[in-house]
């Protein structure tokens, strides 16, 4: 009988899974800031790192009133923290660099939310973190059951889980992944999207209409979840309902990114609360 095979996708902890496996975290801390304070903008500002070689800091607006300024690239030595702070000389790092390209300088009182997390880069020798290279790679076990998948981006997930795939897929056979091919859920344009609300739309795409069915027998869910904000309650519904979410931590930090900013995730965590609880009796 051949041996299974197990993908290790585990991240910067990867090594904890196969000790033959050499990584090198860095650090990347981001910033979030009110779009008042850089006038509203509608594209994204990159401005170079002083005396450092393709480096750059980058406010990137999200659409919803708040603009995430980063990032940090610098080795990590240490324990890996499942929530790592963002220190003082980090946030004044991508204050400073980004406000180079403004007239006016931003401080840490512009600052409304902070998070940060590890890049699991391979160690291949010496220099900087920032030289390491960000193209993901796929090792192979020395008994061949565990193959490991590190490196890589946020933005090329899609096809590191493609290549994963392949790879298992030429050793047990089957049908290869058909990733390259196939829409991001929401992606598809069918169905009428009238009466729904604009964000819904840009937000959930197609199935916009499935979230705002969500507030049939309570259409208060169509509502902000709090003055101000952009989020809908439905929002949180959906993120529990559809998105899988465990607890408030994971609805409020990972679903809707209310978390992101504290103040706003402690007028969020009533409804929150309202919504697991009354799934649960």
């Amino acid at each position: 009988m051949r041996a299974r095979t197990v993908v290790n996708a585990c991240g910067v902890w990867a090594g904890t899974i196969d000790r033959s496996v050499r990584l090198r975290p860095s650090k990347g801390a981001h910033v979030v800031v009110d779009a008042r304070a850089l006038l509203e903008p509608r594209a994204a500002l990159i401005t170079p790192v002083l005396g450092e070689s393709a480096r750059w800091v980058g406010a990137t607006p999200t659409g919803d009133g708040r603009v995430i300024v980063g990032v940090t690239d610098d080795a990590f030595d240490g324990p890996i923290d499942d929530e790592p702070a963002v220190g003082a000389a980090e946030e004044d790092f991508l204050l400073d660099t980004l406000s180079l390209a403004l007239q006016r300088s931003l401080t840490g009182a512009d600052v409304l939310g902070r998070y940060a997390g590890f890049r699991p880069l391979l160690d291949t020798g010496g220099g900087s973190t920032a030289d390491l290279s960000r193209s993901h790679s796929i090792l192979e076990s020395p008994d061949g059951t565990l193959l490991t998948v590190v490196g890589g981006k946020l933005t090329t997930y899609r096809r590191m889980a493609q290549d994963a795939v392949d790879r298992v897929v030429a050793r047990h056979g089957g049908p290869r992944s058909g990733t390259a091919s196939q829409p991001l859920i929401g992606a598809c344009a069918r169905g009428a999207t009238t009466g729904v609300p604009a964000r819904l739309v840009r937000r959930y795409g197609s199935e916009a209409e499935a979230v705002a069915g969500l507030a049939v027998h309570d259409r208060a869910l169509l509502e902000p979840v709090f003055a101000g904000s952009p989020v809908l309650g439905v929002e949180l519904l959906f993120g529990i309902l559809h998105e899988g979410a465990m607890d408030i931590d994971d609805l409020l930090d990972r679903r809707v990114r209310l978390g992101v900013v504290p103040a706003e995730r402690r007028r969020a965590e009533a409804l929150a609360t309202d919504l697991f609880g009354g799934l649960a009796a």
